[in-house]
């Protein structure tokens, strides 16, 4: 019976677990088994064996850098997610950069560059055997530049499954509600891979109404209010029957021929209006894609990939009532005063103010990976093509109105509700823009020669795009149009030179020690020729100690879409005015700037992993960096006093100062300096699961066969028995590193790793980040804005001084929970004037959120009892677990209008509902 049931266990690919037991492992048995194991078992393959003196992991990265941190299958399967970019999004405090790309990080595929993130973003994580994070560097060795960490997923060597998965996302406040569903086709066998993903998601809009927003006071009423023409008084005769200069009246309800009695009873009372009802805080969205990629050895050795991607995106919101302002002269028959008055006016005839939008995004994608001899090469093309529509409703044509009154029309009443069909629209704003990219580039990497300390490496990539941006924009009966063509030819050497090597006993003192170099040149069809220079050393003064330094010098030019972005007018939109220190309501402009120029950077950084404790899976990383860019290109910053004396022509302002219109498409700053420390813990240990316990009570002949009466999908044996699987990737083809020797089927909670097959994991990370400088230069020897001490660029107020990313998880037995928690410190902004100034007050901020799942494949006993449960998964998260918002203050205590809390965070507490099933 144990002879049986250790065969079993081999099957099912968990003899290197048990082979670090002192119980010697019995030779597989030639009899059949009784009962069939479940074969989704299979991907839970255990640890990877790491042979001593074995130079690489299957999948790993070229290079002598190794991770920084490394996630197991047990490791993947306790974030509870569903995806390769789930996981991505999750491991956001270990994948960050401080180096200033603000971008995601570079993401290869068993140690192999991919022609997109496109290719993989979908892929289940129980295909994942493993993944390695490492830093910027070895970006370098790809061809890319060193400002972006680099994520490497290994793949299991055999997977099937088709997932569908369902979910549901609401706040819990109400208003808003996403539902989504996802079906997933993957098989992967070897080097060859199909995977086909679609993906259907849509949410309803919430509304102001329903946030409870409070509106900014406004003369355009449904009812309607008079004022003075310019501000002015009304009437005189009306001021004095009030006792005070009157501005504003507000029309009597339910009268539609008002007189200067009826007047008289509302002097200087406005009528208002809730229009919270006709704004979205978020629009209704509407979202459809479709990715497809395969994959394929050809020509024997050379891995070729193909992947095709296609989205559908729409949009609705509202921007609120039409207004209008309508003058009625002194004689009219409709005016009781004896001077010439404005009538303001919002329209509910109509419906509200709409913008809608609407996307299409295409992207072909192709690969081919190989070597020759030492040396590997791969060979990428991609094609990009992006079409957007914007539609803004712009309001109410009352010429015709207007007209009528300046005749004295006496069936022209401005009191009155307008006839059906009286009213119509003015034309919508209307901006249309075509994009399109297509790329190719090659690498090349691998040894120069032999030096005593160790090889000399190199990568050498070259490469070419050509794009164009095409924009049409028709405001107010203008049509503009843009078009930025573009060519680009780019070429990238990276050197890597061995110093010191303590195995080899060169130089030992120093440990192992190695230095790089690398540059890089684009020549632009547009902008000329910019170049990037780097330079850094390696060194690993003490086993799990290792220093990281690196400079880098680097040219950028500005993108298509900043350059010619088409003008989008946006409306009614709430700002606040840091110069009067209130909150306006104003019109935007959006789009791109042609006069941008190219920015110039420098960034140096010291960074340090240490890694303290052999058997323990600890890690404690320090990097520290400083940056300072000339001419950085960035969006307009906020309206303050500083930003408005340097580009006043961006800003519109009436006789009384009010703000009324910003223009914000981009600027090029004169300069920015900002230094940071980033030191993070991540903590990992692996959890006995009860399979484990019950498998090894099995062998020592105390308990009973717990996969008794389990049999695989489909019912009967695996051919074979499973017999030659390897669980150190033996077998792989011939087209380059594939992953560790992964399981078929996918099943019972996923992948081993240290913690054994179907074993747990705890774990703990820590993220802290001290920003030392962060200053911006708006004009050359103009006024440097202290973003740490009471300046702002942007309407989120300064730079928080302190960072704090906090993670959590527990998963054993089928049952996982996560936690991460985040928290910045609150900033002031100095505005106003120096006259008159304004302090705005950003308080300090910290949310949660929870993860708590149900993993039905690791519970055998249920399955047992109820098969449709194998592969399946049930998770409930709550976002923003104890709904807090960022509380922004003024000088006297008081929230201004455009800082509410749901300004700030529209959603708040969200709760999330998966039910996935995997079916293999």
């Amino acid at each position: 019976m144990r002879k049986t049931a250790l065969g079993l266990v081999l099957t099912l690919g968990a003899a290197p677990a048990f082979a670090q037991t002192a119980t010697p492992a019995a030779p597989a048995p030639t009899t059949t088994s009784p009962q069939a194991t479940p074969s989704e078992l299979e991907e839970d393959e255990g640890p990877e064996i790491v042979v001593t003196g074995s130079r690489r992991q299957p999948g790993a990265v070229v290079g002598d850098i190794p991770p920084e941190l490394q996630l197991t299958p047990a490791d993947i399967r306790s974030y509870g997610v569903s995806s390769v970019a789930d996981l991505l999004t999750e491991l956001a405090p270990q994948t960050g950069s401080g180096r200033g790309s603000g971008g995601a990080p570079v993401v290869l595929l068993n140690g192999r560059r991919i022609s997109s993130f496109a290719e993989i973003r979908d892929l289940p994580t129980e295909a994942i055997q493993r993944v390695d994070i490492l830093p910027e560097e070895v970006a370098l060795k790809y061809g890319y530049r060193a400002d972006q960490r680099v994520v490497n997923f290994v793949l299991r060597r055999r997977f099937r499954a088709t997932t569908v998965e369902l979910v549901d996302r609401f706040a819990t406040e109400g208003g808003r509600n996403t539902p989504q569903g996802q079906l997933d086709l993957l098989s992967i066998r070897g080097t060859g891979r199909f995977n086909l993903h679609v993906d259907y998601q849509q949410s309803s809009a919430l509304t102001e109404n329903e946030r409870g927003v409070v509106g900014q006071a406004s003369p355009f009423a449904i009812g309607g209010n008079v004022v003075g023409v310019n501000g002015g008084a009304i009437d005189p005769a009306l001021s004095a029957a009030a006792g005070s200069a009157v501005t504003i009246a507000g029309v009597p309800a339910g009268v539609t021929a008002p007189t200067f009695a009826n007047f008289v009873g509302t002097a200087g009372q406005a009528n208002s209006s809730d229009v919270s009802r006709f704004r979205t805080l978020l629009n209704e969205t509407q979202s459809l894609s479709t990715n497809l990629v395969y994959a394929r050895n050809i020509f024997g050795n050379i891995g070729a990939t193909f992947n095709a991607r296609g989205e559908a995106t729409s949009s609705r919101g509202l921007q609120g009532l039409a207004t209008g302002a309508l003058t009625l002269a002194a004689g009219n028959p409709f005016n009781p005063f004896a001077s010439t008055v404005v009538v303001d006016r919002a329209f509910d005839q109509l419906l509200p103010l709409q913008q809608r939008t609407s996307g299409l995004t295409g992207h072909l994608g192709t690969s081919f990976n190989g070597t020759l001899g030492k040396w590997q090469w791969s060979l990428n093309g991609n094609y990009d093509r992006v079409e957007s529509k914007t539609v803004t409703d712009t309001g109410i044509d009352l010429t015709d109105l207007q007209s009528r009154l300046n005749a004295g029309d006496p069936t022209a009443n401005p009191f009155a509700v307008p006839a059906p069909g009286s009213l119509v629209g003015l034309p919508a704003n209307r901006a249309n823009s075509t994009s399109s990219i297509g790329a190719v580039d090659a690498l090349v990497n691998g040894t120069l020669f032999a030096l005593p300390a160790g090889n000399v490496s190199t990568s050498i990539r070259v490469g070419a795009s050509t794009s164009s941006f095409d924009s049409r924009s028709d405001r107010a009966g203008l049509t503009q149009r843009g078009n930025v063509a573009r060519d680009i030819v780019n070429g990238q050497v990276n050197l890597d030179l061995p110093v010191a090597d303590r195995s080899s006993g060169v130089l030992p003192f120093l440990g192992d020690l190695s230095v790089n170099g690398n540059v890089a040149v684009e020549d632009y069809s547009d902008f000329g020729t910019l170049t990037t220079v780097g330079y850094g050393a390696n060194w690993e003064p003490l086993s799990g100690f290792r220093l990281i330094a690196s400079t880098t010098h680097s040219e950028d030019a500005p993108s298509a879409q900043q350059l010619g972005n088409p003008v989008v007018t946006n409306l009614n939109v709430r700002v606040f005015d840091y110069v009067q220190g209130t909150t306006a309501t104003v019109s935007t402009i959006s789009g791109g700037n042609p006069n941008l120029i190219a920015n110039n950077q420098r960034v140096t950084k010291l960074g340090a992993t240490f890694k303290p404790l052999k058997d323990k899976d600890l890690t404690i990383t320090a990097n520290y960096v400083t940056a300072t860019v000339r001419d950085p290109i960035a969006g307009f910053p906020t309206a303050t006093a500083a930003i408005e004396a340097a580009f006043p022509d961006r800003f519109t302002r009436d006789a009384a100062g009010n703000l009324q219109r910003i223009d914000l498409r981009p600027i090029n700053y004169d300069r920015t300096d900002r230094s940071e420390l980033r030191t993070g813990i991540n903590f990992s240990m692996p959890l006995k699961s009860k399979i484990q316990r019950d498998l090894e009570a099995f062998r020592a002949g105390t308990g009973p066969n717990p996969f008794a009466g389990l049999r695989p999908p489909g019912g009967g044996d695996r051919p074979g028995g499973g017999a030659g699987r390897r669980g150190d990737g033996a077998g792989a083809g011939a087209g380059g590193p594939g992953g560790p020797g992964g399981g078929g089927r996918g099943g019972f909670g996923g992948g081993g790793g240290r913690g054994g097959p179907a074993g747990g994991r705890l774990q703990f990370a820590l993220y802290h980040t001290y920003h030392f400088t962060d200053s911006v230069t708006v004009l050359s020897g103009g006024q440097k804005l202290d973003l740490l001490n009471g300046d702002a660029i942007g309407a989120n107020g300064g730079q928080a001084r302190h960072e704090l990313e906090a993670q959590a998880g527990y998963f054993n037995n089928g049952l996982g929970a996560r936690l991460s928690a985040n928290y910045q410190s609150g900033t002031t902004v100095n505005g106003g004037t120096a006259a008159a100034p304004e302090t705005l007050n950003f308080g300090s901020l910290a949310t949660a959120n929870l993860r708590l799942f149900a993993d039905f494949g690791g519970r055998i006993d249920l399955v047992r009892k109820a098969p449709w449960l194998r592969g399946m998964r049930v998770t409930a998260s709550v976002d923003n677990l104890f709904n807090t918002r960022q509380r922004v203050t003024d000088g006297t205590g008081a929230v201004p209008i455009s800082y509410q809390p749901a300004y700030l965070d529209a959603l708040g507490r969200t709760v999330r509902i998966s039910v996935r099933k995997l079916f293999f």
